[in-house]
């Protein structure tokens, strides 16, 4: 598969959840910018035993800049910030906030090629902003967060038409207030002409047992459908919708989404 179209899904891969990229690394000197603007929503919420029985209105607009820059061969610094307009009410209460959310700065390295499939490792922190930070805290709450994390993707051919897919498990550590969570994502997708990726993304979260009162449990899976289009050999454009699966302890909202990227 040519490289340059692993250069459009690497990126469109993070619009949804944060400080994700793909297993390949950006060429020294290479940089792509993603811009995106996404709606989420929900009605529901998973309680403790995982039924989605609490009655919430979660509302949220977000306005996200990713990008990531080759720094030198087999690595790469990639970078998250968004701005956030949320709001949830649950019962009589009501947290709404408007302003930024938190940031990511990552570097990735390239550890080893085989044959079809390459394989990376990731570290990177989360900055907390002054709305979404965590699942399981109010808005504006939070502290520096860190993650490791582990890459691997593979190119493929189905009808002579190139494919891919793409795994990643991360560890997030947080506060001592907060539980560590485990993440696993991933990503297959497939050209069905030379312009046009198709994506499927299921994105997993498995929080630690909470043990200190106040702490809350979290699970999460969510899917996730893309279409992109190349308009041009450096830019794009994708539109996407996501749709909860399982959870506990967390809003079950759905969003959609549209994202433009340009390389350089």
């Amino acid at each position: 598969m040519p490289a340059k179209l692993f250069g459009i899904w690497l990126l469109w891969a993070v619009l949804c959840f944060p400080a994700v990229a793909g297993a390949w690394v950006k060429e020294p000197g290479a940089a792509e910018i993603i811009t995106s603007l996404a709606l989420n929503g929900g009605s529901r919420a998973y309680d403790d035993n995982g039924d989605p029985s609490k009655i919430v209105d979660f509302y949220k607009l977000e306005s996200a800049v990713y990008g990531e820059y080759g720094l030198m061969p087999n690595w790469s610094i990639v970078g998250r910030f968004a701005y956030q307009d949320v709001r949830l009410q649950q019962n009589n209460s009501i947290d709404a906030k408007t302003g930024f959310g938190a940031s990511q700065i990552a570097i990735k390295r390239k550890l080893a090629d085989y044959q079809a499939w390459v394989f990376s490792a990731q570290a990177g922190l989360s900055i907390p902003g002054s709305t979404e930070n965590g699942l399981d805290l109010r808005l504006g709450e939070g502290s520096v967060e860190w993650e490791v994390r582990a890459l691997a993707g593979r190119s493929f051919s189905v009808a002579k038409r190139p494919g891919f897919f793409d795994v990643q498990l991360s560890r997030q550590f947080r506060s001592a207030l907060t539980p560590d969570e485990w993440r696993f994502d991933l990503t297959a997708g497939i050209y069905p002409a030379k312009k046009l990726l198709l994506m499927g993304q299921v994105f997993t979260l498995r929080g630690d047992e909470a043990k200190l009162p106040g702490a809350r449990t979290l699970r999460s899976i969510k899917a996730q459908g893309s279409m992109v289009w190349q308009y041009r050999e450096t830019a794009g454009v994708q539109l996407y919708v996501s749709q909860p699966v399982s959870g506990r302890n967390v809003v079950a909202d759905s969003s959609i989404g549209i994202g433009w990227w340009r390389r350089f």
